[in-house]
């Protein structure tokens, strides 16, 4: 009995049976293979180079551009760097309709990607092109990375830097305008105060004007000291025409007794205006008081509001650049060996799957199936 000591196994029936029908079309499957390759060469050359323009940066805590932050006046510590909520905000600012638009009336873009823009479908056209040529997102350290792809490497750098303004923009006038509506508020409280305190020192001038109190603190200290006053040159001017009566000078009687008279007239009037004073000081000292509550609000509402018209007024931004946007040396797009490599192999492929499902099916008899 003979045995087969040939060590290397033969390989396997249909393998043989592939290997031979390949060897066969290998003249077909090899012209197929340049074919393709030689198409992807030409359309590969025929394809447009685009450049990407590229900036990055880091978003700025809506609480540096307050008035707390500005002026240091909170207590608690200022947060430098946005929060994942604010650069939530700036990246949907970023994929807005608003920041597409502006970059499509700047930059012409109806004429670089050569569309009608008075079809119908041109608005939508050219923000889809747009769309695919712009990309913007967040990296694992929370920078945003803003990319532009164009055939003009200047203008893909140009594009870049007016996408990463203008969300800047955007984004500053959305917190500006918290700013406004209460700079708005406080310009009205302003307005109120001031008619306020001008209905007080209307009402306190006439009741001043009323009852001649200008000064309650000094006048009182003056009628105070006068009423003093005349009781003491009243009881020495009595006291003395007391004794003159009694030794009977007449002449300094009658000069003693028209003193009298004056310092009673005196005393009258003066009387006269401490009814007055204690009549009108609890009224006056009520509006003084009221006038310096009202002047005091007023103040500490024309401060704020100077603040708020600071923060509105000055250059500020919600941004902070990492990386500008440079024109780039080298294009991004296509890479042309490697789409012929590819191309290539697929054309490969598909000419040996090709040509084993026709040798596959001469096997069959057709006529018979279809019979």
């Amino acid at each position: 009995m003979h045995r087969n000591t040939d060590p290397t196994p033969s390989p396997p029936t249909h393998l043989l049976g592939v290997l031979r029908t390949l060897w066969r079309w290998r003249r077909p499957v090899l012209l197929t293979t340049m074919a393709g390759a030689v198409l992807a060469v030409v359309i590969s050359l025929l394809l447009p180079s685009y450049f990407t323009g590229y900036t990055s940066f880091v978003v700025i805590s809506p609480e540096q551009i307050s008035i707390e932050s500005t002026f240091g006046t909170g207590s608690n510590r200022i947060q430098f760097y946005g929060t994942g909520d604010d650069i939530d905000r700036m990246l949907s600012i970023a994929e807005s309709n608003e920041l597409i638009d502006y970059m499509v009336d700047t930059f012409n873009l109806y004429g670089v990607y050569d569309i009608d823009s008075t079809h119908v479908k041109g608005p939508v056209r050219v923000r889809e092109e747009f769309q695919s040529l712009y990309e913007v997102e967040r990296n694992p350290r929370d920078i945003i990375e803003l990319t532009v792809e164009d055939r003009d490497p200047r203008r893909a750098a140009a594009m870049a830097t007016a996408a990463r303004q203008r969300i800047d923009a955007i984004n500053l006038a959305l917190i500006r305008s918290i700013h406004q509506r209460n700079a708005a508020g406080l310009q009205q409280e302003v307005s109120d105060g001031e008619r306020r305190l001008d209905e007080l020192n209307a009402a306190l001038s006439e009741v001043r004007g009323k009852y001649g109190v200008y000064n309650t603190k000094a006048q009182s200290e003056a009628l105070a000291t006068s009423s003093t006053l005349i009781d003491q040159r009243l009881a020495a001017t009595q006291a003395r025409l007391a004794a003159f009566r009694e030794t009977g000078r007449r002449d300094s009687i009658a000069k003693l007794t028209v003193d009298l008279l004056g310092l009673q007239n005196s005393r009258q009037l003066l009387d006269e205006q401490l009814g007055k004073l204690n009549e009108s000081i609890g009224q006056i000292e009520n509006m003084e008081e009221a006038r310096l509550q009202a002047n005091e609000a007023l103040s500490e509402s024309t401060t704020r509001l100077k603040q708020y018209q600071s923060i509105l007024s000055g250059d500020r931004r919600t941004l902070e650049v990492i990386e500008e946007a440079q024109p780039p040396l080298v294009k991004s797009s296509p890479i042309r060996w490697l789409i012929v490599m590819v191309t290539t192999a697929l054309t490969f492929f598909f000419a040996v799957v090709g040509v084993l499902l026709l040798e596959s099916g001469r096997r069959y008899d057709w006529g018979s199936i279809t019979r």
